[in-house]
């Protein structure tokens, strides 16, 4: 009966939307009414999110904890904290390192200090490495996704203990006790990978549609000045036939390693390792595949795999996941092959030098008047970006690029009302003569 009370008064008082003193006064009352249990309640952790503590090389970081004891007696009956902690693999290789309900240490009693607000209060920490060496797991088992947990039981001298299993929900996850007995802290791969399409991650199949080239920029650090934890960068291509027709041939590829870089090669500037991949479709397609083999639906896979120097692996195998990408198929039911399509366009403008375009410039017309912001240009630095909108009836729309000095540094694209890619040009030749190019706009539905 005092458990359904209990939560018949946190609910009504969660109604109430009290403020944070407030808050502290219904634990107070909560407690006088529930007078069997305890709270370890969470006043501060460094860091803040559990998620930010451990990377898979920093041993020495550290993760510390200040709690509150709460009971009926105000303390009085603490006898001491046992930690223990927990490795969970979360790897899908086949040597599961996962172990729990190792001791960890002991928080006696005189520990504890009275606070601020008259309840007993302690602090602990610890570090990565001192969790490892106890759970006895190398570093070299230590994977992105797995995770350490630190568990917490608190126990009374009258013979009681209370831990993360004990309570309920409102006690380890509410908002009144913030006291879950448990710290689990998610190992990140200490590795920054960032992964930019520079052209398009469609191949379009439609009848005289042009299919650019795959590019992509990468950078990659992880905290050194040289990039010197990781050694190999693998790139794995798999083709995934979607739109088996009637014959029920499947064309699918299954993953084989498509390039490989040692990390070390590669361009070194600021502690980033940078590379720049370009693939034709020929490069895509390989040596058994043809583009009419292709249908809409249809894609291939590209997944990257670093190898850190002492042998482990970071990779990722989902959709839209770090260290895996897509190249779809598509084909494009151009929206404005009539006329132009309606509403605002975006240019996106880039100069690789990072001094303007020189002279260069894009001129926008419509219906035979160049529109407000026209011509369009870098004029310092690297980038710049404009706006021109076409209202409904308009019936024509010509972009010119005019070139300047050193064009080879110019690219733009043009993102048309649908967010989509309408263009993407440069970059230019260089010549001592000044030309003209007439870009072409493909809206596709």
């Amino acid at each position: 009966m005092k458990k359904i009370s209990l939560y018949l008064i946190c609910i009504s008082l969660l109604a109430l939307n009290f403020s944070c003193d407030t808050d502290e006064k219904v634990v107070d009352q909560v407690l006088e009414t529930y007078t069997s249990g305890a709270v370890l309640r969470t006043l501060e952790t460094v860091p803040d999110d559990e998620d930010e503590a451990f990377d898979m090389f920093r041993t020495e970081n550290s993760f510390s904890v200040t709690v509150e004891e709460q009971d009926e007696t105000e303390g009085e009956l603490i006898d001491r904290v046992d930690l223990t902690v927990d490795y969970v693999d979360n790897n899908k290789d086949d040597n599961d390192v996962s172990v729990s309900g190792v001791a960890y240490s002991t928080i006696p009693a005189s520990a504890f200090t009275v606070g601020d607000r008259g309840l007993p209060s302690t602090s602990f920490s610890f570090t990565m490495e001192e969790a490892l060496t106890t759970l006895n797991i190398p570093l070299t088992e230590v994977l992105p996704g797995d995770r350490i947990i630190m568990n917490l039981e608190l126990f009374f001298t009258d013979g009681r203990s209370f831990k993360a299993s004990d309570a309920a929900v409102t006690v380890t996850g509410g908002s009144f006790f913030s006291s879950p007995f448990l710290y689990s802290l998610l190992i990140d791969d200490g590795i920054a990978f960032d992964y930019e399409v520079t052209t398009s991650d469609e191949i379009d199949l439609s009848e005289g549609g042009v299919i650019e080239d795959y590019e992509a920029s990468i950078s990659i650090k992880d905290g050194t000045e040289e990039v010197s934890l990781l050694e190999t960068l693998n790139i794995y291509r798999t083709f995934r036939d979607l739109t088996i027709g009637d014959d029920n041939v499947n064309l699918s590829e299954e993953e084989e390693l498509f390039e490989t870089y040692t990390i070390a090669d590669l361009d070194l500037a600021d502690s980033v390792r940078t590379l720049d991949i370009s693939y034709t479709i020929e490069e895509l397609l390989g040596e058994d595949l043809e583009l009419s083999d292709l249908s809409v639906g249809d894609d291939f896979k590209l997944r990257y795999e670093i190898i850190t120097m002492d042998g482990r692996i970071v990779t990722t195998d989902e959709n839209d996941t770090e260290y895996f990408f897509s190249i779809s198929t598509s084909e494009c039911v151009q929206l404005n092959a009539d006329a132009p399509y309606p509403g605002e366009y975006t240019i996106n403008m880039k100069d690789d030098w990072g001094d303007g375009w020189n002279g260069g410039f894009l001129t926008v017309t419509l219906d035979g008047e160049e529109v407000p912001g026209s011509p369009f240009r870098v004029e310092t630095g690297t980038d710049a970006s404009g706006t021109f909108t076409v209202p409904d009836g308009a019936t024509s729309l010509t972009l010119v690029y005019t070139s300047g000095e050193y064009d080879s540094e110019n690219t733009f694209e043009i993102i048309d009302p649908n967010g989509k890619r309408a263009a993407s040009e440069g970059p230019f030749e260089n010549s001592l003569e000044i030309y003209t190019l007439e870009i072409e706009l493909k809206v596709c539905e």
